[in-house]
């Protein structure tokens, strides 16, 4: 009798927890997926041109979406492109303040209400603008010619640095840049890459040739300690 009983309470303990999963599953899955997204693009508030940023991976610019009026306590966070653009197309629909955390001299934000996908373009300051001017010779060596205008004349240029990478996103994180130089604080330069010589090419053409024959340069300014780029320049190597 007490082996039958404590079979039948296994059972019904087993049998509530099954039931109990079940109704916790059906509940989580009776909500409905998010129907609302974002789009924009984050523009120069004097040029009118979208800031450059860097890449879009771990190091780029974070988007947060705080959702106003309700009890959510965390952000809905993403990355935004390195050409200034940014999106997200899984979003629920509600009002929300959007806060772009790059390179800014002044907080980049505003607000917005979400009900499918929704445009809120954005402006703010960057610390500096960088003009750059590339180009390959028939033996690939790769000419730099660049410019930093500081946004206000009290800041001060701390480094500017040149690099090249096999794929599009570009910028200062280790991983993607295949090859880097450093130049000083001097607001205008040039730079070469002679690619004929450079290990980084030579082992890799592979992958570049896998890429349509393309490489990318960038040139990034770091002025009162905050880095600023300039666009991504696609050129094709011989």
């Amino acid at each position: 009798m007490k082996t039958n009983l404590k079979r039948t309470l296994y059972a019904g303990c087993m049998l509530a927890l099954i039931s109990f999963g079940i109704s916790c599953k059906n509940d989580i899955d009776n909500y409905d997926a998010p129907s609302g997204g974002i789009h924009g693009t984050i523009y120069d508030e004097e040029t009118k041109e979208p800031i450059p940023l860097p890449a879009q991976g771990g190091a780029g610019v974070l988007v947060n979406l705080f959702e106003q009026n309700t009890n959510a306590t965390k952000s809905v966070d993403f990355r935004a492109k390195q050409d200034g653009t940014y999106e997200n197309t899984q979003v629920f629909n509600s009002d929300y303040k959007v806060v772009v955390n790059g390179p800014f001299v002044a907080a980049c934000q505003d607000y917005v209400s979400i009900n499918g996908q929704t445009q809120l373009d954005l402006s703010a300051k960057p610390f500096s603008r960088i003009a750059l001017q590339a180009s390959i010779s028939a033996d690939n060596k790769v000419t730099l010619n660049y410019s930093v205008a500081k946004t206000d004349d009290a800041f001060t240029i701390n480094e500017v640095s040149v690099m090249w990478n096999f794929a599009p996103g570009v910028d200062v994180n280790s991983t993607n840049y295949a090859g880097r130089a450093t130049k000083g604080t001097d607001a205008t330069g040039n730079h070469e890459f002679d690619l004929a010589t450079d290990n980084q090419f030579i082992n890799n053409r592979y992958k570049i040739q896998a890429n349509n024959n393309s490489i990318y340069v960038r040139v990034a300014a770091k002025v009162n300690n905050t880095v600023n780029y300039s666009k991504v320049i696609a050129l094709k190597v011989n």
